[in-house]
């Protein structure tokens, strides 16, 4: 009876401590990125990702990333500017301009504005005013141009259409990226160009953004006939130009 009562012990023993100690499974290698960057990868009995660390920072350094990165109007893309809408005042997307009707003088230009001109304050005469992409995709183009100064071309999608973006007026030498780079929405391109220098091309302290259908780069800033416009899109489409 003795001998019968340790042996019935001893495999209830066993069959409590199965219980207690979960099966162990081999888990994958693969890893899972978390919005800081940062990778975790599988452990435990069920080879769940282990969780992702959060994110600290004071409400005041919030609120900066919030300014730094202009709100958006579509998915993707973003200001290049802050307080984009209030800069649109001289010649937005579409306008017909001839030397004799420009709301900008001395004009040398004529044709319908292929793009949107976002004008500097008055505060920002001397100071460097930071460029961001629009949105996230390739360098395609970084040079000087007649009528530009700087300008950059970037190659975007909108949903499956492609996209050529085109920023004039641009200091060159503050563009840091190379041709074939990528460039990621919200990203600092570069700065605007000195006014009435060859970094505008004699031009206006101002951000020219034309955006062409396609994938064909085309830096006219300005095209003879109002058909041709079809070819481009008001940037203001894209991100808010609202005041």
């Amino acid at each position: 009876m003795i001998l019968f009562g340790l042996v019935l012990m001893g495999f209830l023993g066993l069959v409590i401590l199965r219980e207690k100690v979960p099966e162990q499974i081999g888990c994958t290698m693969e890893a899972r990125v978390c919005p800081d960057g940062s990778s975790v990868g599988r452990s435990g009995p069920h080879c769940e990702f282990a969780p992702c660390r959060e994110i600290q920072g004071e409400p005041d350094e919030q609120a900066e990333v919030e300014v730094v990165l202009p709100y958006r109007q579509e998915l993707g893309f973003v200001s290049p500017l802050s307080r984009a809408g209030e800069r649109v005042t001289q010649k937005p997307f579409g306008m017909f301009i001839t030397p004799e009707t420009s709301p900008v003088q001395p004009e040398r230009f004529r044709g319908y504005h292929t793009g949107t001109d976002f004008e500097t304050f008055e505060e920002e005469a001397e100071a460097d005013v930071v460029v961001r992409a629009i949105c996230s995709g390739p360098m395609l183009l970084k040079q000087r141009a007649s009528g530009y100064g700087g300008v950059v071309v970037q190659r975007c999608f909108r949903g499956q259409e492609p996209m050529t973006i085109v920023y004039g007026h641009l200091r060159l030498r503050s563009v840091e990226k190379a041709v074939g780079e990528e460039l990621l929405a919200g990203e600092v391109l570069g700065l605007l160009g000195t006014g009435e220098s060859q970094e505008t091309d004699g031009e206006r302290k101002h951000l020219h953004v034309g955006i062409r259908s396609g994938g064909e780069v085309d830096i006219r800033g300005y095209v003879a006939s109002k058909p041709e416009l079809k070819e481009w899109i008001d940037p203001c489409q894209l991100f808010s130009c609202v005041r």
